[in-house]
């Protein structure tokens, strides 16, 4: 059943799968047919894509953190969070983002979207 608090553990869940680098975490809290487009306006993912998407994304390690509450709907949970990659041969990506998780009657997140553009990133010479 879909629940606020289910809604809110799930973002929880999320963030912290990021922070520990386990993207199979990750992928176990979306559904099977489900769809990502990050950052918004960009060609949606699904299937295998999102894995891939998730693994470039994050390689090197990522911290992320919640900058504010997050606010619950009916079946969507928006949630603004900061996340801070650091590349191995490169810069720290500093990048602030609301993210939104859209989801299905079974819990699992059917879509997410990522809200930022180029005033919510910063790099940072290592």
């Amino acid at each position: 059943m879909l629940t606020p608090e289910h809604m809110q553990q799930t973002v929880d869940r999320y963030l912290a799968a990021i922070n520990a680098g386990d993207m199979a975490a990750v992928m176990e809290l979306y559904a099977d047919n489900a769809v990502i487009e990050d950052p918004v306006g960009t060609e949606p993912k699904s299937g295998d894509d999102i894995l891939k998407f998730y693994t470039k994304a994050f390689a090197g390690g990522a911290k992320v953190e919640l900058t504010g509450p997050v606010r619950i709907s009916a079946k969507a949970a928006a949630f603004p969070f900061r996340g801070e990659i650091t590349r191995v041969d490169g810069p720290t990506i500093i990048v602030e983002v609301i993210d939104i998780f859209e989801f299905d009657e079974a819990g699992k997140v059917a879509k997410m979207t990522a809200h930022l553009g180029p005033t919510n990133i910063t790099v940072k010479d290592g």
